[in-house]
């Protein structure tokens, strides 16, 4: 394998044990934020907080990302550069956001702050990239529903990184309002912040659908989490620069023994490849014996034939 390309390996963290952890575990880069400014934090992260996992992360040569890709509204704009100017203060490695407003308001504050373009459903193609390229962004995360072939050519008609998730349950579905506690005040239940939602399509009884509420609105994440460590040798041989594994509504342990798998399987796939190839079911069976049993595991959208 080329000793020039190094994938880096991202995990979201809760708060700084878990920041702490999944570095150790193997993680190349951690992604935290604060939920005023980030959709689907893993933790509420201060700016204090901020700092200690970034000092951390960077004593060990390690990448920490901090989400700011909230629906920006006006009232929010009025806060965003107190919070860009901290961020920068503070030497973070990047910025993950989908709000163009970010571009003016950076140039006014004069930050150059890395930016990762996450529009989520909008990174499709590579002349779009190119496009936010030219007005400053350093990586792209793609769309979750772009299959492996699309991605391959994004990859080889771009000039600067671009990522993807292997792991992890993902957003299908974010609403500003909450819908959950708009629904249980109509119907004059009482609402149990801390209860576990979950939705069922009428005609598919085994569905289960994650629901959660936060600052930013309504959360419906997939019925399926995503699993690639078997599937890693195409996304590697493509180069794919970041490979994401997203950590929400999971434990603990469960984040570490994930993260600590796929590092294994990565790193061993670029010293051998058939030795990956030899490895890989056992890995896949590992994940199972941890999986939560209401949680399958699926491929998403990378080897799926689109229909529209």
């Amino acid at each position: 394998m080329d000793r020039s390309y190094q994938p880096e390996l991202q995990a979201t963290a809760r708060d700084i044990d878990e920041v702490k952890a999944l570095a150790n575990a193997g993680a190349d880069a951690i992604i935290i934020g604060h939920q005023n400014y980030g959709l689907r934090v893993t933790g509420d992260f201060s700016i204090s907080e901020i700092e200690e996992a970034t000092n951390y992360l960077h004593s060990k040569n390690k990448k920490v990302y901090i989400l700011v890709n909230a629906i920006f509204h006006n009232d929010i704009l009025h806060e965003l550069p107190e919070y860009l100017n901290q961020l920068a203060a503070i030497k973070v490695d990047g910025i993950i956001c989908g709000d163009p407003s970010i571009f003016p308001m950076m140039d006014e504050l004069e930050l150059n702050i890395p930016i990762t373009w996450n529009p989520e459903t909008l990174a499709t193609n590579f002349q779009t990239l190119k496009y936010w390229h030219k007005k400053g962004i350093k990586r792209a995360i793609l769309s979750n529903e772009l299959a492996l072939d699309a991605i391959e050519e994004v990859k080889a008609n771009v000039p600067f990184p671009i990522e993807i998730q292997v792991h992890g349950m993902s957003c299908i579905f974010q609403s500003k309002r909450k819908l959950v506690k708009n629904y249980y005040a109509h119907t004059d239940q009482p609402y149990d912040v801390n209860k576990t939602f979950h939705m069922k399509e009428t005609k598919e009884e085994n569905t289960h659908y994650p629901i959660f509420e936060d600052v930013n609105g309504t959360n419906i994440m997939s019925d399926h989490d995503l699993c690639m460590i078997d599937q890693l040798a195409p996304i590697l041989d493509a180069k794919i620069d970041g490979l994401r594994i997203n950590g929400i509504l999971k434990s603990r342990d469960y984040n570490k023994s994930i993260v600590t798998m796929y590092r294994d399987a990565i790193d061993t796939y670029m010293d051998d490849s058939e030795t990956y190839h030899l490895k890989k079911s056992g890995w896949k069976q590992e994940i199972y014996k941890i999986q939560p049993d209401d949680r399958k595991l699926d491929t998403g959208f990378y080897f799926k034939e689109q229909i529209y």
